[in-house]
């Protein structure tokens, strides 16, 4: 998935920051974070993020000491290395007909800030599968003539871009799930975001459609409902100390319906170890892109 979503930040007043003035012009994150998008029922906005471009080092290191909750625990989430901590927070809201998931992740890689193109990532990994924990997804950026029966168009830009992209995911054997998404990324010279949010005008049947059904243990299926989806942000970072370091902060929001596990957090149990694994993948992937860049 080129956006694997996954994350709570409860800080000072001091800290609970809206967009600054570069990404309020990113208009998915300022919906997510500032108005609120409505999920089964019920308004959902997600936490602002634990930095904003312009602080100095000293103000970095207290913002990121409250995601950490200590020195010590700060200075291993710094560690340059494929193993080093994260932070993982889940809990959940109930709504009209189903629970609303809600998940904070954080934790730090080594790499290029400037050298992430959001666009060409989801572009390069459209088309592919991934697995994780008795779970299969599929995502895969749509093209403009699919877009464009929808009245929807990309945007291709360095400071802002947009696309967008259907997933396809089969839970436990148990629930098939699809849903179109709008992705929008904005980028200032400390950090880069990507925002989405499940594209509303993809609720009607079609093969793009926002639905769900269940899945029987004969393998048979059961009739598609509409999915409410869910919405999500990514924030990157550069941290001043130490050199090289990326702040990498996750929030989603998804809804669960009732009738997948009867509110039992059987897919919740799930995201540790999923956020793990693509965790160590991606400082490995890192590692090895900074390896032959310095051949």
């Amino acid at each position: 998935m080129s956006i694997l979503t996954t994350l709570l930040l409860t800080a000072s007043a001091a800290q609970a920051l809206g967009p600054g003035p570069d990404h309020a012009k990113n208009p998915v994150f300022a919906a997510i974070v500032l108005e609120g998008i409505e999920l089964d029922g019920i308004v959902v906005r997600l936490p602002a993020p634990a930095l904003k471009d312009g602080l100095d080092a000293d103000a970095q290191h207290a913002a990121l000491l409250l995601v950490a909750g200590s020195e010590r625990a700060l200075a291993d989430l710094l560690r340059d290395s494929v193993t080093a901590p994260y932070i993982l927070k889940v809990h959940d809201v109930r709504a009209n007909d189903g629970t609303v998931r809600l998940v904070d992740l954080w934790f730090v890689v080594y790499g290029d800030l400037e050298g992430i193109d959001p666009m060409g990532i989801a572009a390069r990994s459209s088309g592919r599968k991934a697995g994780a924990g008795n779970m299969e997804f599929e995502e895969r950026v749509l093209t403009p003539e699919e877009l464009k029966s929808r009245g929807r168009t990309t945007l291709a830009g360095r400071e802002l871009s947009r696309w967008f992209a259907h997933v396809d995911g089969r839970l436990l054997d148990r629930i098939e799930v699809g849903a179109t998404s709008e992705a929008m990324a904005s980028r200032t010279a400390g950090s880069l975001v990507i925002a989405s949010r499940t594209d509303r005008g993809f609720d009607a049947p079609g093969p793009l459609a926002n639905r769900w059904k269940p899945l029987s243990q004969g393998g048979s299926s059961g009739s598609d409902r509409v999915y409410g989806g869910g919405i999500s942000y990514a924030r990157i970072d550069r941290i001043k100390t130490p050199q090289g370091a990326l702040l990498v902060e996750v929030h989603t929001a998804f809804i669960e319906p009732q009738a997948w596990f009867q509110a039992a957090p059987i897919l919740r149990s799930k995201f540790a170890p999923i956020a793990q694994d693509q965790i160590r993948r991606l400082r490995r992937e890192l590692r090895k892109e900074h390896s032959k860049a310095a051949r």
